[in-house]
């Protein structure tokens, strides 16, 4: 190695410097040329470049002169930075110019002296850190005036290691040296002095590092390889927060390959565009860069150069790889690995991805990219986007490989638009082959993209290149011409040179030919200008010398063993590969097939030298080869067998592998995620082998010929292994994956070859996607709460339950049918239409954002998205009869998509206004214009018919089609003045009709008006419900369902599913059963799919796919719909109470029985106000209209009119007094209130109050001495009828809301409470007093004081005070958690929970020891005790015999999710959504009108004892 002597100097004044800067000498001297002469033009640095660099930096530091007016460290020497920066600059060029020998090292020095050279134009000082970056350009300085003096560097490998981790270090503190102005201008702008702590840390670590790095160079030895990376500032506080992202779904196998990198000295124009892409500053410069290119032409080589030169530098974020094999799993799985990759690289967006994955399961395990995208990288990323310093690369390899158009597109849409919203310091290097679909996403897209394609680079600079590779493996045997002729034949590809490589050294061949003859034999193979055909030929010139076609039994061999490492759905070791192969034969003789193969294909396969590499195909061209029968001929492999022998392997491998608990969980009560060690265990219990089988055996089963052998192996599998294979995908994270077996194993056995087997398959389908979250959360859930909500005749139930006799039971009636909540998707563009494909297996969905989605409706994946105009919402939506296309309406017309490409066209002009409907054959689409009813034919833009009607008159004229494909021209009308008319569509004639219907029938018709697929039944929407009508004989059938929204027929025509206005589904059939469907959220719209099995309802936001038992009406499975009650009013003594359901009676109810008492019928009743219950449950009172009080005895019946002559007045509320003598009747409207005598229907007194029109609460005393008010506004009014005092309280208008919220007297009548915002005033009676009671911090309970608990983060929502008590009774934020307090001390006194958190009550009642609370999202009525458990026994029934033994203060609460978790949030077990509101919680005494479910727990195992569960432990 030659002196570092050659050395570039300051020219100085004389006299030393002056007030201007230094001059530099831009002048380079002779012979300190960047690279010696025997390197290549192309591999040197411009010296013009390099001198205008450094000239420019000269002057530019001559015009900065210490830009904050801070002096530099050489107090009257302004020009003493100008002169170090740019002393570096060309001390750094000389560096470069001595490296360029070192490989390693020069590619650094370069790249260091070209940022640090720009980087001194631009750069603005902080006047608080000027002086921490000028010693880093001091130390910088001193160390290469270090290596600049050693006389004499000798030629040994720890120099050039240690000049090779200094060129390093260099790059990344230029990087910082660079971005510092960047990050010192956020802090300006923010306004705070932060910076300088982190900067002056930064600094400190890169000054370590190059003195460590001096050390090592004195010391002649290399101990360190790595260097010191900052790529944030630490600028945020440490926290306590947990920072494991380590549940992030990871693909496996997708990252680098080290072999796979460019040949030293080859590629460097590509790889240097590429780096300086990388490392451009400039904002505009686009992040993403994609290089595309055929087959073979070295994309993934130099994906891979460039990955493991910024892997060295600290600077790679990712690199993920596709691969076929797997490309599901890994398209799935490619953001959720890049950001884990992203948090190993760097503690800070470690910290923020933590900070957005807390608490959200959901979102860690969603497969929808857009979603991924957003919580994995935006969002994190973004938090951090003004504190990065240096690039970071995150590189995407063989994108085509990462599936069909249909499958990517949501990955490319995300790729074309989203990255650049990243921080601009992020890029993506994307390699590719120049699919269409690709190529036009990359090419369309509006946001920058620089693109390369393999075919742009020059031919010379390739064959160059090529040429390189020649001589260093066949030098020694070949001239230059001959290796010349070699590049010729290669026609640029990198593929078939390495190909030939492999060829010609014999690698793999049989004796007799040597390395000239196999020249020749290459030589001579006849030249073909294809591409692919070249490979194709070299390939079968290979495989010839390699295996005798000839020979049955070597083809055979061939097939199976080269088919079995394709088929594979990800590499596989020999190893496994052999474990995983069909047969009855030994290990050693599966070994031994596959190694007489494999042992020959060195030039075609990777990993065959060592057992537990993962064997595949070089290049993925191979793969493609053998499975073209057009262009492998005798080498053609089909995998149908491969696969099926994969199956039979995997089958067997489950069988003598699986077992009951395999990784030995400890503890049912905490999550997958919550056993540090479970990892680890996981990777010792659960070999590769059974791994892959449990994940994809399925997949393999359904890519093979059915077979009836096979099909009996899986049904053993079914009867011994199924739940054992889901507690093994649910510690693999991959129980999406069991739904999409069952799926594929149903299509395998279409036709039900096999009656059992389709029957298990979907059972074992309804049972994943009723239960995957519990069992993806806790795989113990599979035994505890998983299989005991299975139906009790499902053949899984039937199967297992007998293995597990110490789970829960189901105490009350037996489960008949699956849990009908399938799958919630969230669709934030909410969702304005859905379809289902004629065959079922897709659903399309049109978004009022303008977009267009495609869901496999058995695996409910995102298939694709179709980003329209944001202006056009996708207003309709129907599949063409052949499924491969659909058309969708928005208000610019109809458009067709075809679902393979993706490609849109404009199929028909026609515009709607409002309310368009599309026939099932997608053939005719009807809507209104201003003033027509229009039903055009999409084929020939023609109107088939067209019905005036007037413009206010709109909601008497409608029409709907017929729902059966065989009767999709169909179509009835309903107008007021011609009636009902059934069209044919294809002529345009009436085929039925005009008939009148009945008169009822067209009471306020809507314009919801359909025709049943077996054109029997019309049916009509009208104010007053659905209204079925058969005009053949006149007979009719109405369902009472006020205010329905819309409906929709099932395929057969015998159920309407109706959707009422206030978001509630209906099921009707047609025989008079109703089957309600409870939601939790308001429904806009359902579809059903044409075999009635799966049902989509949506809603603004959300879309829930339902798989539905069928559309038989058995009494077995007939739901009625619930009582949606209001809760009115509970009588003191806790005897009655009342409820009202909206256009029903009133009525009154026994509390300990639960049975009505009275009814008092909706026709005498119109009430305005309230009714209310006296005190010792005599009365019931109500207002009728303003100026009527009607009184009813309860026990006899009789009821009492108590009315005003004075039309003015206006009764507003009523109250009882405790002897049920008297009467108090409240008109604020007025400021009076009148007392009756009940008895005689008298006036007794009348007394005055302010007057006001907001009344909300009227309530008095036992003893009728106190009456209170309570207004909208918070106010009270308080008036003392013995005193004659009246006290008004301020409202929130002038008392910061301290509004008051409820109130109540004491037992005794001597004081009030009224609950406050700040807590509990306590109002005397007697003199008037007032004090306001703060309630105390506790443990369990929020402080009303404004400050936390230490288990809480929830304030709280309302303060109860319970009446005859002196308690009081607090909600706090957590939906269904309340608190009991002491109202005289506010001492805490212990939690309640009313068991339904998410149910959201609507009308809430505390009386004595129990709690009346109705829910909105289904209006049951519910009554439970109000109590405190001590003694730790939890009841899920109304028998105490059912309990679970907890330890004695315990107590159970059913959470949003489903789960049953103790006080400390431990999980119990598990229930299914549908079955959350009808749950017997702790508690409950029952549910009104309605069965609740009740739960044996008295023989439950849980927690460490879980595994008792299982009759075989």
């Amino acid at each position: 190695m030659k002196r570092f002597s050659r050395k570039l100097r300051f020219n100085r004044r004389k006299d030393g410097p002056s007030n201007s800067d230094a001059v530099i000498s831009t002048d380079i001297q002779d012979g300190a040329e960047l690279h010696d002469g025997s390197n290549t033009d192309h591999n040197q640095l411009n010296r013009e470049e390099l001198n205008t660099s450094v000239q420019a930096a000269s002057q530019a530091l001559q015009n900065t002169r210490g830009i904050t007016g801070k002096k530099l460290e050489k107090d009257d020497k302004p020009g003493y930075y100008g002169q170090l920066t740019a002393s570096v600059v060309v001390k750094l060029s000389a560096f470069t110019d001595f490296v360029q020998k070192i490989a390693d090292a020069h590619p650094y020095s370069k790249i260091a002296w070209m940022i640090i050279s720009s980087a001194v134009t631009v750069i603005t000082y902080a006047q608080d850190v000027d002086q921490n970056i000028l010693d880093l350009f001091v130390t910088l300085d001193s160390t290469y005036k270090f290596i600049e003096d050693t006389k004499e560097i000798e030629n040994h490998p720890s120099y050039e290691r240690i000049l090779t981790n200094l060129a390093k270090q260099t790059v990344e503190c230029a990087y910082f040296i660079r971005d510092y102005a960047k990050i010192a201008n956020f802090w300006i702008r923010t306004g705070k002095n932060l910076l300088v702590k982190p900067i002056k840390k930064r600094v400190k670590v890169y000054q370590d590092a190059f003195k460590r790095i001096l050390t090592e160079f004195q010391n002649h030895s290399a101990l360190h390889t790595e260097i010191a990376v900052g790529r944030l500032l630490e600028w945020t506080e440490s926290t306590n927060e947990a920072l494991s992202v380590g549940n992030l779904p990871y693909a496996p196998g997708a990252g680098l390959h080290t072999g796979k990198q460019c040949l030293p000295g080859t590629r460097i124009e590509v790889l240097e565009d590429i780096i300086n892409w990388v490392n451009d500053i400039d904002d505009s410069c686009p992040r993403l860069f994609w290089l595309a290119g055929p087959a073979g032409t070295g994309k993934s080589a130099i994906a891979h150069s460039i990955a493991l030169w910024f892997q060295s530098i600290g600077r790679l974020g990712s690199f993920f790889c596709f691969d076929r094999n797997s490309s599901i799993e890994r398209r799935e799985r490619v953001f959720s690995t890049i950001a884990r990759d992203l948090a190993d690289l760097d503690m800070q967006i470690k910290r923020e991805l933590s900070k957005v994955l807390h608490n959200k399961t959901s979102v860690q395990n969603t497969a929808d990219l857009h979603l991924q995208w957003k919580h994995f990288l935006f969002d994190p990323l973004q938090a951090i986007s003004e504190v990065s310093t240096g690039p970071i690369l995150i590189i995407i390899d063989a994108l085509d490989e990462s599936g069909d158009p249909i499958s990517r597109q949501d990955l490319l849409k995300v790729l074309a638009k989203e990255i650049s919203l990243l921080p601009v310091n992020f890029r993506f290097l994307v390699t590719s082959r120049p699919e269409q679909d690709i190529t036009t996403a990359f090419r369309g897209s509006q946001t920058p993209i620089r693109t390369k394609s393999m075919d742009s680079i020059p031919e010379l600079e390739t064959k160059r290149d090529i040429l390189a590779y020649f001589k260093m493996n066949l030098a020694d045997s070949f001239g230059d011409s001959r290796l010349r002729r070699l590049v010729d034949l290669s026609q640029g590809v990198f593929q078939w040179a390495y190909l030939a490589v492999q060829f010609l050294s014999g690698l793999g061949n049989t004796a007799g030919s040597t390395i000239t003859e196999r020249y020749e034999d290459l030589i001579n193979i006849q030249r073909i200008d294809s591409i692919n055909d070249n490979l194709d030929t070299m390939y079968t010139q290979i495989l010839s010398s390699l295996f005798n076609t000839k020979q049955p039994r070597v083809m055979t061999r061939f097939r199976s063993v080269i088919g079995s490492i394709l088929a594979a759905s990800e590499p596989l070791s020999l190893n496994n590969l052999v474990a995983l192969r069909r047969g009855n034969v030994s290990l050693s003789q599966r070994e031994n097939d596959i190694n007489s193969v494999i042992q020959y294909t060195g030039a075609l396969l990777s990993g065959i030298d060592d057992p537990s590499s993962t064997i595949r195909p070089l290049h993925i061209s191979f793969r493609e080869y053998l499975l073209d029968n057009d262009r492998s001929h005798d080498f053609f492999i089909d995998l149908s067998q491969c696969h099926q022998d994969f199956a039979f392997g995997c089958l067997r491998t489950m069988k003598e592998g699986l077992r009951f608990n395999i990784c030995d969980i400890s503890n049912s009560q905490q999550p997958n995620r919550g056993d540090e060690d479970l990892p680890k265990r996981i990777s010792s219990r659960i070999s590769v082998p059974l791994s892959y089988s449990c994940r994809f055996w399925g997949s393999h089963v359904s890519s093979s010929i059915f077979d009836n052998p096979l099909a009996s192996q899986v049904e053993g599998f079914f009867h011994e292994n199924f739940l054992h294979w889901l507690e093994v995908m649910s510690l693999l994270k991959t129980v999406h994956v069991a739904a999409r077996s069952m799926s594929g194993l149903i299509s395998w056995n279409s036709g039900s070859k096999s009656k059992s087997l389709h029957d298990f398959a979907v059972d074992g389908g309804r049972f994943i996607r009723s239960f995957s979250d519990a069992i993806a959360f806790s795989s113990p859930h599979v035994y505890l709460s998983a299989l005991p909500f299975c139906p009790e005749s499902s053949i899984i139930y039937q199967t297992y339950i007998n293995h597990f006799p110490n789970t829960l039971r189901i105490a009350s009636e037996p489960i008949r049918s699956w849990p009908l909540a399938q799958r919630a998707i969230n669709l934030p563009g909410g969702v304005k239409s859905i379809c289902f494909s004629h065959k079922g297996e897709y659903l399309a969905v049109g978004l009022a954002k303008g977009e267009l989605k495609l869901f496999n409706s058995e695996s409910f994946d995102t298939l694709w998205s179709k980003e329209l105009s944001a202006e056009e919402s996708v207003d309709g939506v129907q599949f063409l009869p052949d499924d491969k296309s659909l058309i969708f309406a928005t208000p610019t017309g109809v458009y067709m998509l075809d679902i393979l490409t993706g490609d849109i066209t404009l199929y028909n002009s026609f515009q709607f206004f409002f309310q368009v409907l599309f026939s099932s054959n997608a053939k005719f689409v009807t809507t209104f214009t201003p003033s027509h009813l229009v039903v055009w034919n999409l084929e020939t833009d023609e109107r088939v018919i067209d019905l005036p009607f007037e413009i206010d008159r709109l909601p008497s004229t409608s029409g709907g089609f017929s729902e059966s494909d065989d009767d999709g021209d169909i179509f009835v009308t309903y107008s007021d003045n011609v009636g009902v008319q059934v069209w044919d569509l294809e002529t345009g004639a009436v085929l039925h009709g005009p008939f009148t219907p009945p008169s009822h029938l067209i009471t306020n018709v809507t314009d919801q008006v359909r025709v049943s697929p077996n054109g029997k039944h019309i049916v009509f929407i009208n104010d007053f419900g659905l209204l079925v009508w058969n005009f053949q004989d006149d007979s009719i059938i109405f369902f009472k369902k006020p205010r329905i929204g819309s409906l929709f027929f099932s395929p057969d025509g015998n159920c309407i599913i109706t959707r009422s206005s206030d978001g509630k589904l209906t099921l009707h059939y047609i025989n008079g059963k109703e089957v309600h469907h409870e939601t939790d959220r308001g429904i806009r719209g359902v579809a059903c799919s044409k075999d009635g099995r799966w049902l989509a309802v949506r809603s603004d936001n959300q879309l829930v796919i339902r798989e539905l038992d069928g559309w038989q009406s058995s009494d077995d499975n007939i739901k009625r719909p619930p009582v949606e009650s209001v809760l009115l009013d509970a009588s003191s003594d806790g005897k009655y109470f009342i409820s009202a359901s909206e256009g029903d009676s009133l009525m009154v109810w026994d509390v300990k029985s639960g049975q009505s008492v009275r009814e008092i019928s909706r026709d005498t009743t119109i009430v305005s106000r309230r009714p209310i219950l006296s005190p010792m449950s005599r009365y019931l009172g109500y207002i009728f209209g303003d100026r009527v009080i009607n009184i009813h005895d309860i026990d006899s019946g009789s009821f009492k009119k108590f009315s005003f002559d004075d039309e003015t007045i206006r009764i507003q509320g009523l109250a009882f007094a405790q002897d049920e003598k008297r009467l108090a009747a409240l008109s604020m409207t007025e400021g009076r209130i009148y007392i009756w005598d009940i008895d005689s229907s008298k006036i007794l007194e009348t007394l005055t109050i302010p007057s006001y029109e907001n009344y909300l609460v009227f309530r008095a005393s036992s003893n009728f001495r106190i009456f209170v008010c309570l207004l909208r506004n918070g106010g009270i009014i308080l008036l003392d009828r013995i005193q004659s005092i009246s006290l008004e309280l301020p409202t929130y208008e002038n008392l910061d809301y301290e509004v008051v919220e409820d109130f109540a007297f004491s037992s005794d009548d001597e004081y009030i409470l009224m609950s406050r915002g700040s807590g509990v005033l306590h109002i005397n009676l007697v003199t008037k007093e007032k004090r306001l009671i703060k309630l105390q911090q506790t443990r369990r309970a929020v402080s009303l004081d404004g400050e936390y608990s230490p288990t809480s983060t929830t304030m709280h929502r309302r303060i109860y005070i319970i009446p005859n008590s002196e308690t009081l009774l607090v909600e706090t934020g957590a939906l269904g958690d309340y608190n009991i307090w002491d109202a005289s001390s506010g001492e805490y006194l212990y939690p309640i929970s009313i068991g339904y958190p998410h149910l959201f009550v609507k009308d809430f009642i505390p009386i004595h020891q129990y709690i009346f609370a109705t829910t909105k999202s289904n209006g049951h009525a519910r009554i439970l005790a109000l109590k405190h458990n001590e003694s730790g026994r939890i009841c899920f029934s109304s028998d105490d015999r059912h309990s679970l033994q907890l330890p004695p203060g315990s107590s159970a609460k059913l959470q949003e999710d489903g789960w049953v978790v103790n006080q400390d949030g431990q999980l119990l077990f598990w229930v299914p959504k549908d079955y959350h509101s009808t749950l017997h919680v702790p508690g409950l005494i029952y549910i009104l009108e309605e069965k609740s479910m009740k739960l044996d727990l008295s023989s439950f195992s849980y927690g460490e004892s879980w595994t008792a569960c299982c009759s075989n432990v």
